[in-house]
């Protein structure tokens, strides 16, 4: 039975055991670390790369994958005989290149392809990958499915509080003056996806104020928008989300809470100890 090929990057967060099982193809980014380069879940995992970022963060940086190696994918799925169409999503256009670089090697391709840009990362991109391999099961066509898909992408959102404002301002996430007032004055921010790009949702003075905030945004959501699932992401060990596990559960205990690394392509801009949070309306 022919299949259809699933490819996507690493800011999606799928692991290596789950791309083994379910056949997913990942191009890894690279997070750079004191000149080094790692490819996330090549050269070294997920918890290896925060390790080494709680030494070195401080002017880590990222790169995706070359144009060539993108071509070296569709070029090996042109040539596998048991696939017979391909659907690639990656993380968001605005943050990466990853998205133009699959399109632009796709069109190589003979097999019918489907390039998407998720306008995000990690949770929501990861479940998006989860669709296409569920559509395996059935005879849904690489249309519905690209609308099934489009609707993640309309209803998902991804909250994160950021940890490190030096590092934001040295990958140039924010300015110099933003990162200076927000030090000084111990300003908690809150950032949020809002067209693929990552601005600045809510600003405040203390940590327990934020907490209160994105508590209530939570409880929001969940009570007006049908929210199944929430998933706390964290950038560095799962210890990180200690202190939000009482809270969420108290709040949310007809809800699914998920627990799972924050990619480390988004985790070296914000700093290790970030903690984000993310849903999908009606999922």
């Amino acid at each position: 039975m022919k299949k259809l090929a699933i490819v996507t990057d690493s800011a999606s967060g799928i692991s290596n055991e789950y791309a083994k099982e379910h056949d997913v193809i990942i191009l890894p980014m690279t997070v750079i670390i004191d000149g080094v380069a790692y490819r996330e879940g090549v050269d070294a995992t997920i918890e290896e790369i925060y390790e080494k970022l709680v030494v070195s963060g401080e002017g880590a940086k990222t790169s995706q994958p070359t144009i060539g190696e993108f071509i070296q994918v569709y070029e090996e799925i042109e040539q596998d005989e048991s696939y017979e169409a391909v659907i690639a999503i990656h993380a968001s256009s605005e943050l990466t290149g990853t998205y133009q670089s699959s399109l632009s090697a796709s069109q190589e391709c003979s097999k019918p392809a489907l390039v998407i840009d998720s306008s995000t990362g990690s949770y929501p991109l990861h479940k998006m990958i989860e669709l296409a391999v569920e559509s395996r099961e059935s005879d849904e066509s690489l249309e519905a499915l690209g609308k099934r898909i489009q609707y993640v992408i309309d209803n998902s959102q991804l909250y994160i509080l950021p940890k490190s404002f030096n590092q934001m301002r040295k990958s140039g996430r924010v300015s110099a003056s933003q990162s200076m007032l927000a030090s000084l004055l111990n300003i908690q921010i809150q950032l949020e996806f809002d067209a693929g790009k990552i601005v600045i949702g809510e600003k405040v003075r203390t940590k327990r104020k934020m907490a209160k905030l994105v508590m209530d945004k939570l409880e929001r959501h969940v009570a007006e928008d049908s929210i199944k699932t929430i998933a706390v992401l964290y950038a560095g060990t799962k210890s990180l989300t200690d202190e939000w596990v009482e809270k969420l559960k108290g709040s949310f205990n007809s809800v699914d809470l998920v627990f799972q690394p924050f990619v480390p392509v988004a985790g070296v801009h914000t700093g290790h100890g970030t903690i984000a949070f993310s849903f999908v309306k009606g999922m």
